[in-house]
């Protein structure tokens, strides 16, 4: 694989981890802009068995070095800049403006150190995988842009993807 192909599997196992640790899974087949569509199951009590609800987040996700994120330890900032790809971009708007859509398409940007020997570590007693995401959300009623190759977007330092994340993500459904 390719350096790019191994930042962006570790970014999926990223946020598929922190999914799984609150009771979510990944439930994608095929990657049409989505690398992660994100579900729960919940108990049916008088069936004693777990269905999958009907709500889901889907995940678009970018894999980058530290080096190609602005004001990310800038603590006079409260956001990162990110340029993201035109062609993603849209596809963000377009989902963010499609009729009828219930499932909200959301862009995860992972940020890992610049030293590919900083990416994972491994002992005995714990998996580190750095360094952190951030998501973004495009609001609905944008139009899609006429840049050539990339735009870029703002996202609050509040918008660290943490543990309750995915829980915070489903509330908002609600």
């Amino acid at each position: 694989m390719t350096k790019t192909d191994i930042m962006e599997e570790l970014s999926k196992d990223y946020l598929e981890v922190i999914a799984n640790r609150s009771g979510f899974f990944n439930s994608i087949h095929r990657d049409y802009g989505t690398d992660l569509s994100i579900r729960k199951a919940k108990l049916c009590h008088n069936r004693r068995r777990y269905l999958t609800t009907g709500k889901a987040v889907d995940i678009q996700v970018k894999a980058v070095s530290e080096k190609y994120i602005n004001y990310l330890n800038d603590t006079s900032k409260n956001i990162i800049k990110y340029s993201l790809e035109v062609k993603n971009y849209n596809d963000l708007i377009d989902r963010a403006n499609e009729t009828g859509a219930f499932i909200p398409l959301i862009l995860a940007v992972f940020i890992m150190p610049e030293n590919e020997d900083e990416w994972i570590q491994l002992t005995p007693e714990q998996l580190m995988i750095r360094k952190c995401a951030f998501w973004y959300q495009i609001p609905t009623g944008q139009t899609h842009s006429m840049n050539k190759t990339t735009v870029n977007i703002d996202i609050p330092k509040t918008n660290r993807i943490d543990l309750n994340f995915y829980t915070n993500q489903f509330a908002a459904l609600e």
